[in-house]
């Protein structure tokens, strides 16, 4: 990589600064949008009901076996009346991260605000397949079509333990994504990696552009 290149790369603070913007704006949005048919009062009814499972376990009037199999259960029926919510957040993140990035040159509204935008690494023209296999990764749209899948077809413990695993993996990539930006002379993520991209800054390429013109 040769200087001009190194130059252009965002730095990791602007990455993450533009990625915490777009998850609060998604957050947000989903919040906005699911409230209406999210079951507020059967959601607390089981937190509740978790909250005294546990108590007996503390209090040693249950096992640890007992725990673990009602535990599951209510987490189970939770995930079931939370459903609404990783659909809305699973759209979303396709329209926002893949649909409007795209059209948007690059950018979402957390890169626009933070000068930054995502490009091709070869510097072709950026497609939208790149921005999906990109977002598969880095936005949970992966783990939120994995995690309903779960919660329609599978069983409560099925459930229970594949998306736990499967969270645990998303953490995984996330973070060793967030040192391969800090640490790698390219700055590129898994993400980047897979995709083919890279996050370059805005502001030094338009300056570049007026130098070389």
């Amino acid at each position: 990589m040769n200087n001009k290149d190194e130059k252009q790369n965002a730095l990791f603070l602007q990455r993450l600064m533009a990625y915490i913007i777009d998850v609060l704006l998604i957050s947000f949005a989903v919040s906005l949008l699911s409230l209406p048919f999210y079951d507020t009062e059967g959601v607390q009814k089981l937190d509740s009901a978790n909250q005294k499972i546990m108590n007996k376990y503390m209090d040693k009037k249950i096992d640890v076996k007992s725990y673990l199999s009602e535990s599951i259960e209510i987490n189970y029926e939770v995930a079931r009346k939370s459903g609404v919510i990783y659909l809305f957040e699973l759209v979303l993140s396709i329209i926002y991260f893949v649909v409007y990035q795209f059209y948007n040159d690059g950018e979402t509204l957390g890169k626009k605000v933070m000068h930054i935008k995502v490009v091709k690494n070869d510097e072709s023209e950026l497609t939208i397949n790149d921005l999906i296999y990109r977002s598969l990764i880095i936005n949970s749209i992966f783990i939120n079509i994995i995690i309903l899948s779960l919660i329609i077809f599978a069983s409560s413990n099925v459930y229970f333990y594949g998306a736990l695993t499967i969270q645990f993996i998303q953490y995984a990539v996330v973070i060793i994504s967030a040192f391969m930006v800090m640490f790698s002379k390219s700055s590129r993520g898994l993400h980047d990696l897979v995709a083919n991209t890279k996050v370059i800054r805005n502001n030094i390429v338009k300056e570049l552009e007026v130098c070389e013109n």
